[in-house]
């Protein structure tokens, strides 16, 4: 074939083709070196080449990659890579369709002074593409550093398999690209000794090269070998090795010298265990109280007060006579009322809820219902079980409480109806609803804005629309509290809630320890701890210097004003004070759960559904959905609250199984989730180590 005619066939520019010829048609294959890196190591008198290539045309077997380089005793010509001995392995790499890579590894007494790189599209023709390579030189120096391959070892899970690792170690290429263009080393791991020391550093986080100490146990573990990146010891190590914190070998990789031999370091894991596992739950169903309050002497609504009683499950309660409502000295005798009931069940030992139905036509009966309750239900709030947990009243019409006391121990229903873009008024904060299908219409209304929970006016005009049987009914109410027992400490945050501290549920930690607090939209913010240390002024004085100079956040500052502290932040508090107990506290929003169950008609059949009256928890017409921590038989905070017991300075896995050499659990972990991902026996040879 002519050289025209070749030129025809492959596109190529002139540029490309070397050629002055200006009259033949010529086409742009775009042809380019993606990659041309080239880096001498002293240590090794190896000169190692990497390559990758690209066009739209002219490449096939034929085509081969020279190299040419100048030291100060000889200069290479253009030699095609496949001419040279290759020190190393190096494997033949498929690039895809239009691209030729690759690498090599060539013998190279001296340092080169320039390097360079191309490309012949037929070994046997001269068109060529060139290119300047990037060229780097490591001198000699410690082997950490001065050595294109670290080794280095990790362990499984339980820490009892070392898998020993090579890690190429390149100017400008990466780990995993070394492997993608074919390089692959030999190397070898014997004499294995176990022993507590410090051989890793900011410099040299693998320890590679580190000598380590005499006195370390030898291991009669046999010698492992590879031409992949790692391989598995093949006996697990002896039960004398439990307590050291790593294992050391003597590692041998080949060069174009010969063979060098240093130590290579494997660090356990961190060894880490759930802080605290399972909090059992003290929630219970309460003994309702029952009272249905109404006037005797006229009829209001009879419709009205069957709704209510059938809500409340009031039916056969006798009504508390409330004509007088407005004569002196009325609430006082209403409080009397209320105690003697709650004093005669408190032998029953069970925790109650006062259950009100107020039925009446003038609202301001509702201060004088107040007034009494105030009497009695606040003072009961952190009493030790049997107590009296809170009131639960569905008036006849939508209510905002006026005396503050009664805001975080008293659940006045209905809620208000918002229209259009209304937002919802407070009455619809103190009961917010949360349906357990808020999907589910009836008519015109959805039952996530129209609670059964309704005021007279709504429920008279959703039956006089439709009828009885449609508005449905309640089949079974009950109270959900949690149980205080005599040991119990609460902390009040005010119209926020109340933390309890139960009953002795501690965390014990060691000064070394390390904790992991693992974010979860369930269980955020329902626990906290608190120490000795919080309750001493000296300490709570100069973290309120810091507080007030701004050096602290805020929530952190405001809680400890309190002596506790969200659990996220034990960590933290750990690291800085080091103590070896933590109370741990859960947090209530509110003092009681209201559960329904009930039954609507809508297109011929009955639908069965559910609620949850968590306590002044909605906002903005959005329901609260933390109600799980009343209804589950434990609190697991398995996954929350992780705590490292030894090796916690160690590096450790992440949850994609990369080895983080440089995060150690107690730098990186105390506000992020932990969930590594560990090598196992019988994985392959080439883990993700980028």
């Amino acid at each position: 074939m002519s050289l025209r005619a070749a030129r025809a066939a492959l596109g190529l520019s002139a540029a490309l083709a070397g050629s002055s010829c200006g009259k033949v048609p010529i086409h742009d294959v775009d042809a380019y070196f993606l990659l041309a890196d080239a880096a001498w190591f002293a240590e090794e008198e190896t000169l190692f080449v990497f390559w990758e290539v690209t066009a739209e045309q002219g490449l096939g077997e034929p085509s081969v990659v020279e190299l040419t380089w100048v030291t100060d005793d000889e200069r290479v010509g253009w030699t095609p890579v496949d001419q040279f001995e290759p020190v190393h392995t190096h494997l033949a790499v498929d690039c895809g369709v239009n691209r030729l890579c690759g690498s090599t590894s060539i013998h190279v007494p001296l340092e080169p002074r320039e390097v360079d790189v191309r490309m012949r599209y037929h070994r046997e023709g001269k068109l060529a593409l060139e290119t300047d390579a990037v060229f780097n030189v490591v001198d000699e120096g410690p082997a950490h550093s001065s050595r294109s391959l670290a080794v280095y070892g990790v362990f499984d899970e339980g820490n009892s398999w070392v898998q020993w690792r090579a890690r190429h170690q390149f100017p400008t290429l990466r780990n995993e690209e070394a492997q993608y263009y074919g390089l692959r080393r030999w190397f070898q791991v014997d004499e294995q000794r176990h022993g507590t020391a410090e051989l890793a550093s900011g410099l040299n986080p693998y320890a590679y090269g580190e000598d380590c100490p005499g006195i370390f146990t030898a291991m009669d573990l046999p010698a492992v070998e590879t031409t992949e990146r790692a391989v598995f010891n093949s006996e697990e190590l002896p039960t004398s090795a439990s307590a050291s914190s790593l294992v050391c070998g003597s590692s041998t990789v080949t060069d174009a010298t010969g063979t060098f031999t240093t130590d290579a370091v494997a660090h356990k894991n961190p060894e880490v265990r759930a802080a605290f596992p399972v909090l059992r739950s003290p929630v219970h169903d309460a003994l309702p109280l029952p009272f249905f309050l109404a006037p005797c002497e006229r009829t209001i609504s009879e419709d009205h007060e069957d709704m209510q009683r059938q809500r409340l499950q009031l039916e056969g309660v006798p009504t508390t006579c409330i004509d007088d409502w407005d004569r002196a000295g009325f609430a006082d005798e209403l409080a009397v009322l209320f105690g003697d009931a709650l004093a005669e069940a408190r032998p029953q030992g069970e925790d109650m809820v006062l259950v009100i139905g107020l039925h009446h036509d003038d609202e301001d009966v509702t201060e004088v219902v107040e007034e009494a309750l105030a009497q009695v239900v606040p003072a009961e709030r952190s009493k030790s079980t049997p107590r009296l947990a809170g009131a639960f009243v569905l008036d006849s019409f939508t209510h905002d409480l006026g005396l503050e006391e009664l805001e975080p121990v008293t659940l006045w229903c209905p809620a208000d109806l918002p229209t259009g873009d209304e937002i919802p008024d407070a009455s619809e904060i103190y009961c917010a609803i949360l349906p357990d299908n808020p999907e589910f219409d009836l008519g015109p209304f959805s039952f996530g804005t129209l609670p059964i929970l309704t005021s007279r006016e709504h429920y008279l005009d959703f039956i006089d629309t439709y009828s009885k049987k449609q508005a449905g009914k309640v089949l079974d109410l009950t109270f959900r509290v949690p149980e205080f027992a005599t040991t119990s400490d609460h902390v009040d945050l005010g119209e926020f809630g109340v933390v309890t501290f139960l009953e002795d549920e501690r965390i014990s930690a060691d000064e070394d320890d390390a904790f992991s607090y693992c974010v979860n939209d369930e269980e955020q913010n329902f626990f906290f701890f608190r120490s000795d240390l919080m309750q001493d002024e000296e300490i709570i004085a100069l973290i309120a210097e810091e507080c007030d100079q701004g050096n602290i956040p805020e929530d952190f500052c405001t809680y400890l004003e309190l002596g506790i502290l969200p659990l996220s932040l034990l960590g933290e508090w750990h690291s800085a004070f080091l103590e070896g107990s933590y109370e741990l506290g859960v947090f209530w929003e509110f003092p009681f759960l209201v559960r329904m169950e009930y039954e609507v008609y809508a297109a011929g059949s009955v639908s069965a559904l559910g609620l949850s009256v968590p306590f002044g928890l909605g906002q903005e017409g959005e329901s609260y959905l933390g109600t799980q921590i009343w209804t589950s038989e434990e609190f697991s905070l398995e996954k929350t609250l992780t705590q490292c017991r030894r090796f916690c300075d160690h590096p450790t896995f992440d949850s994609a199984g990369v080895y983080q050499v440089l995060v150690s659990f107690r730098e990186g972990y105390a506000q992020s989730c932990y969930d590594p991902d560990y090598p196992a026996p019988g994985d392959p040879g080439f883990p993700d180590d980028p």
